[in-house]
């Protein structure tokens, strides 16, 4: 048993902003009582600000690249299509993984994402519970993997609330005005009862496991508060003066009522839980409900983002927490390492964030392990088996090495194009949290891979030469810049004459119909969902952002050295700004900051702030002036103030120490120095002062002398960071091994005639040289010949068609297969689970090395002619991998198969005795002689390594 419980409760975009004036108006009671009886404060999110990648980072206390979770959509491995995101890419454990493998009790109710289900100590409810799949009147019944255990679905999908099933009295404290809507026409308050029925379906599971289960720990999470905002932010008091009057009036108590209603219920949760229960409440991130609040969202995927800001909510309560204060400096990272403090347990050395030790009353000391993820414990830890979890990106890049190589058909077109498109926003995704955790050169590579696939997407080459500059590499930011302007000029006249020709195709047929013209907005509203967004696409590509143009070309002159002429452009992109912008106004300090100007630079950052309270970096740029100008004070000052935003920030810890040596405050100088080189061990100027401070204040030449060998060490590592030396270490990675697969025998009747006889194995693992074997044998083989012999293969593939396209087919299109009993036909790995269930079969499964196969398919790629540009081989690799490894699990769950794994390398070796153990298997009478005389060892061309 844990020293206590806790109830972890997840509101997602909850803004202080808001929250905190309805606690002083006494509207949210519930909260106050969690901020008075505990601590509380801003939770500072991460990069980019998308959910899913957020509470997966929450929950494991892991940036994404560690964590596995890259966005909203994901491709299915098997069926081709795309599906919302699942937890089966997370490659690590969270937080009630590790509770689970201590034997504790779990409840986790609507995490996201949490389907399917994991198998935990518990009970868990899927964040595909609460979602109306269908109207009121029909059933509805809840996917596969909703909830765990399976017994308790009945149960807790009776609590599930329809939207259609609100009343008036639930709509009108959100809406009083409902009636004045005119609901044919205007689908908000269907929104707004969607969000409301929706929450309250999670409230319900959530209250119900906590009562009729006994739990040591419970995380609810309610995405609530995000889908009101982004609904109904922009009616939010005060008006915004783009938005409609009407409009205002009728939706403005929305978003105060969401808050309201999230109160109540977190009253039922806090009387549920008791008073000994440690209680965290928390937000992943902010939403904007001020003057930073966008009039139009940037036209890309995930663009509703912008309307999230940096800082989250977060509070504590419970035995042993301080009462009624502030906290600064927590990070989302923070939260797992503080949850795994509080039951007692080690951090993990490779989790990101840090258990916050500001909340807690007395002294504490954290204890270390190198990584949850080795620790096995007494029990397991309820998360799905090993070959249930597959890194889409790689499934896709195999999928499309099978196709370039011929063992699968082509995608539907438009299917085909979601995918790779699904890939690409996940890739820019994972770029953009390398960028957030400063690994700017994998960013780096992520991003030129992107945009040299899709060179009209700017995005990619801006997010490029952000890392550039982050590098500090002017030649190549300015490279980078001056391409982009190439590629925005030739993707704008494209996008032009491409609209034009819509618009008036548009046009043509409304003339056809005899409509009358319409206004342009009016119009483009009663065309279809997917030409209005093609349309919005086509004018963002075919007009210039005048602005972004002119903050980029100032930020590269900057980097060059070039400050005169960077302000000259930067004051432009003043006045063609179509809103305040902090950077803008942040780039302008740092420009005056260099060229020593510190009454600008100064002026510059007060902008800032006065546009963004809580941006972090003004206060850095502050306290970089005050220190220039030695007034220790004031930069001490403005150091705190941003670390405690962010605590995680290198420069901000080395300048506060600066400030403090200033001001005779070295031991405390001290510690921010070594919190400065452990966030970022590669600092040379941090190891330099920590050197000075032992010569100069406690005499100790040793210590500093140990400090510029530690300076020295980080200014070369520097030099391999900026080289891409270091990246390149850093990507090797070993390739996979491919498991064994074992022989599994005497699930069937005796005899070539009471199954189907599959060749299977990755493709060049020597199947079509088994096929020739059985064919030499007399066994009838199942080919249609269609593909003929060539270099590649000399003595022909013997295919079938159909075997290319069974993945995509329906039940009933593969049932044939059924009928060739007594036959041969060969099946590549990836498309053994395509095979009916009810078909008796024996597989005998071609095993090679990986090197070989993959040397193989290279050769074969080339000797077609087509690229090899599939994907990469590691990625691949690994894919191959967990196909073989999946083997196993496929034949265990199969009552009619049989399995036979024959090595390729000693097939050539030994003919005779691969055909030996070939004809025991099938038990046939079969030619041994003829079988082992078709192996050809001269064309085992490709032996890898």
């Amino acid at each position: 048993m844990p020293n206590q419980k806790i109830l972890l409760i997840g509101w997602d975009a909850a803004d202080w902003n808001v929250a905190r004036p309805l606690v002083e108006q006494g509207k949210m009671p519930n909260l106050r009582r969690l901020m008075n009886q505990g601590v509380s404060g801003n939770l500072a999110t991460i990069y980019p600000i998308l959910s899913p990648m957020l509470w997966t980072s929450i929950s494991t206390g892991k940036r994404a690249w560690k964590h596995g979770i890259h966005g909203f959509s994901e491709p299915c491995p098997k069926t081709g299509s795309i599906r919302p995101i699942t937890n089966l890419s997370r490659k690590t454990k969270t937080v009630w993984n590790i509770f689970n493998q201590h034997g504790w009790r779990s409840n986790v109710i609507g995490w996201w994402p949490s389907h399917p289900v994991e198998s935990i100590n518990g009970i868990m409810v899927s964040n595909h519970f609460q979602q109306a799949s269908k109207n009121i009147d029909e059933e509805w019944p809840m996917k596969p993997g909703t909830i765990y255990p399976k017994e308790l679905e009945e149960a807790l999908g009776e609590m599930r609330l329809h939207p259609a099933e609100l009343q008036n009295e639930h709509i009108l404290p959100f809406i009083p005005r409902a009636a004045e809507i005119n609901q044919e026409k205007d689908k908000r308050m269907e929104t707004c009862a969607k969000v409301i029925a929706e929450i309250s379906s999670i409230h319900a599971a959530g209250t119900a496991a906590m009562q009729q289960n006994e739990w040591d720990f419970t995380a609810i999470y309610y995405d609530g508060i995000d889908h009101f905002g982004h609904g109904f932010m922009r009616y939010h008091p005060p008006k915004q003066p783009w938005v409609d009057e009407k409009d205002f009036e009728l939706y403005k108590d929305v978003i105060e009522s969401g808050y309201r209603y999230h109160d109540m219920m977190l009253g039922t949760l806090l009387t549920l839980a008791g008073e000994d229960t440690t209680v965290m409440l928390i937000s992943d991130h902010g939403f904007e409900p001020g003057i930073l609040r966008p009039k139009t969202l940037p036209n890309e995927p995930a663009g509703p983002a912008a309307e999230h800001s940096p800082f989250g909510m977060f509070c504590l309560s419970g035995p042993g927490i301080k009462r009624g204060e502030t906290i600064h400096g927590a990070s989302l990272l923070d939260i797992t390492p503080t949850l795994l403090h509080l039951y007692g347990l080690p951090v993990g050395k490779d989790m990101d964030g840090k258990v916050l030790l500001n909340c807690f009353e007395t002294e504490q000391t954290v204890d270390f392990i190198d990584s949850w993820d080795n620790i096995k414990g007494e029990y397991g830890d309820g998360r799905h088996p090993p070959g249930a979890e597959l890194d889409v990106s790689d499934s896709r890049e195999s999928l499309q090495r099978l196709i370039e190589l011929g063992y699968i058909d082509e995608p539907n077109a438009d299917q085909s194009k979601a995918i790779d498109e699904t890939i690409r926003e996940l890739k820019y995704n994972l770029a953009q949290a390398y960028m957030d955790g400063s690994h700017y050169q994998e960013a780096s590579e992520i991003l030129q891979n992107l945009w040299e696939r899709w060179p009209n997407e700017s995005r990619f080459g801006t997010k490029l030469l952000s890392c550039a500059l982050e590098m500090k590499d002017a030649e190549k930011a300015r490279r980078t810049f001056d391409l982009q302007l190439e590629r925005k000029k030739i993707a704008s006249e494209a996008a032009q004459e491409e609209l034009k020709s819509l618009l008036e195709e548009i046009e043509q047929k409304r003339k056809k119909t005899n409509e009358k013209t319409k206004d342009e907005e009016d119009a483009l509203e009663e065309l279809p969902r997917s030409t209005q967004q093609k349309i919005r696409k086509l004018k963002a590509q075919a007009g210039s952002n005048p602005y972004a143009l002119a903050f980029l070309a100032g930020s590269v002159l900057t980097l060059e050295g070039k400050h005169e002429e960077a302000l000259e452009v930067l004051e432009k992109a003043k006045e063609v700004q179509t809103a305040n912008q902090p950077s803008l106004y942040s780039k302008i300090g740092e420009v005056h900051l260099q060229l020593e100007q510190w009454k600008k630079a100064e002026e510059a950052f007060r902008t800032v702030l006065t546009i963004a309270p809580n941006n972090h970096g003004a206060h850095l740029g502050l306290a970089r002036i005050f220190l220039r100008q030695n007034n220790f004070f004031e930069s001490a000052a403005h150091s705190l103030a941003s670390l405690e935003l962010i605590f995680h920030q290198p420069q901000a810890h080395f300048i506060y120490a600066q400030a403090l040596r200033g001001l005779q405050k070295p031991k405390l100088a001290e510690q921010s120095l070594l919190t400065a080189v452990t966030q970022n061990p590669n600092y040379p100027a941090a190891y330099e002062v920590l050197a000075e401070i032992q010569e100069n204040f406690y005499k100790d030449t040793d210590k500093a002398a140990s400090y510029r060998k530690l300076s020295k060490n980080a200014e070369t590592n520097i030099k391999k960071i900026r080289s891409g030396e270091a990246f390149a270490a850093h990507k090797e990675e070993a390739m996979p091994e491919l498991e064994k697969v074992s022989t599994v025998s005497g699930k069937l009747k005796p005899g070539l005639k009471n199954a189907v006889v599959i060749v299977s194995g990755l493709p060049r693992s020597g199947t079509s040289l088994m096929m020739q074997m059985l064919e030499a044998a007399d066994i009838p083989i199942v080919t249609d010949a269609v593909r003929g012999a060539d270099e590649s293969n000399p003595k022909g593939y013997y295919e079938d068609k159909r075997i290319k396209g069974l993945g995509a087919a329906k039940a009933e299109d593969r049932a044939w297969i059924t009928q060739e009993t007594g036959k041969a036909i060969k099946i590549v790995a990836p498309l053994l689970g395509h095979v009916p269930a009810s078909v008796p079969s024996r597989i005998i499964f071609m095993q090679r090395s990986l090197d070989e196969i993959l040397e193989s398919q290279g050769n074969m790629l080339a000797r077609d002619g087509k690229s090899k540009e599939a994907g990469n081989d590691l990625g691949i690799a690994k894919a191959f991998a967990l196909t073989v490894g999946n083997v196993g699990n496929y034949v265990a769950q199969r009552e009619k198969t049989e399995i036979l794994p024959i090595d390729y390398s000693e097939t050539v070796a030994d003919p005779k005795g691969t055909a030996e153990k070939v004809a025991k298997f099938l038990g046939g009478e079969l030619d041994i002689e003829k079988m082992a005389a078709v192996v050809d060892p001269s064309l085992y061309r490709s032996k890898g390594k």
